[in-house]
């Protein structure tokens, strides 16, 4: 029998658990650690078709989930069950996603592809997908570090902060506003986390967000603003975060970052963090 690739607009508990079943076999299979954003995809509004799997038999042996942070891109992760790759399977569940992306005018694509998948790699040269950038998963290990908090003040976002949330992604990040706009929009909405503003003086320096997903702490979208870097600002605000993590009851952290930006990365190593796996970062235009 053939394979049949549905879309829809959210899983139910059955599909999330044979999703993170078919996570685990490739993993193990490939020896990698694939990126699909699990908690996401149990918080799918409901609105569009981000999430694409596909049947033989009736067992799921191919998924593709999107996430859009803004209208620029939709990032794209996924994979194929080891037995039944070089099939088209893959490629039938982009072209869908493909499909949705035009729709709603998104004009790239941009797959996440671990460091050490030779498949994932193999797909992207095929497709003559352009390498972007990289950035690397890096988790919390070792004896807790000493940092001194005394430079800053941190307290959490509120709604009234958004403009200044928006100012921050602009130059922190160097984001087009309209980007930075619908971003600081959808982690304002994402109810398991929080924004913190960095203050020095009663004055934005900087932000940071954590959320806690599958039992342990996820710290992103941090950044201190060009004028104020270099002072220690972010290592005493992600040695605070890390604090706050730690008070709700949770050891296990993680975060992203850039594989180019060697200050971040020497900023993240001083509070504990090392470098797990890495991730490829691939554009298609459609």
């Amino acid at each position: 029998m053939g394979y049949q690739v549905r879309g829809t607009t959210q899983m139910t508990a059955e599909e999330l658990s044979a999703v993170k079943q078919l996570v685990k076999v490739c993993n193990e299979y490939d020896g990698i650690d694939l990126k699909i954003n699990p908690d996401m995809l149990t918080r799918r509004s409901g609105t569009h078709t981000e999430d694409f799997l596909c049947y033989e038999d009736d067992q799921l042996v191919g998924f593709l989930g999107m996430y859009v942070f803004h209208g620029a891109e939709a990032e794209v992760s996924g994979m194929v069950h080891p037995q039944n790759r070089r099939k088209g399977i893959f490629r039938a569940m982009q072209a869908q996603a493909a499909e949705e992306c035009q729709q709603r005018k998104i004009p790239e694509q941009l797959f996440i592809v671990q460091r050490e998948s030779l498949s994932g790699k193999a797909c992207m040269e095929q497709w003559g997908a352009q390498y972007k950038f990289s950035e690397y998963w890096m988790d919390l290990q070792g004896e807790k570090k000493n940092v001194p908090v005394s430079a800053i003040q941190m307290r959490a976002a509120e709604k009234a902060d958004l403009e200044t949330l928006i100012w921050l992604n602009v130059h922190g990040f160097q984001m087009e506003e309209e980007q930075a706009r619908e971003m600081s929009k959808r982690i304002e909405g994402e109810p398991n986390s929080k924004t913190y503003l960095i203050l020095v003086e009663d004055k934005p320096v900087g932000k940071i967000s954590a959320m806690i997903s599958e039992g342990k702490g996820f710290i992103f979208g941090f950044c201190v603003h060009p004028d104020h870097q270099g002072k220690g600002y972010g290592r005493q605000a992600l040695a605070k975060t890390i604090e706050l993590i730690r008070e709700q009851g949770y050891e296990e952290m993680s975060l992203e970052v850039a594989c180019e930006n060697s200050h971040a990365l020497g900023l993240y190593e001083s509070c504990g963090f090392v470098v797990k796996s890495a991730n490829d970062y691939y554009k298609l235009v459609l």
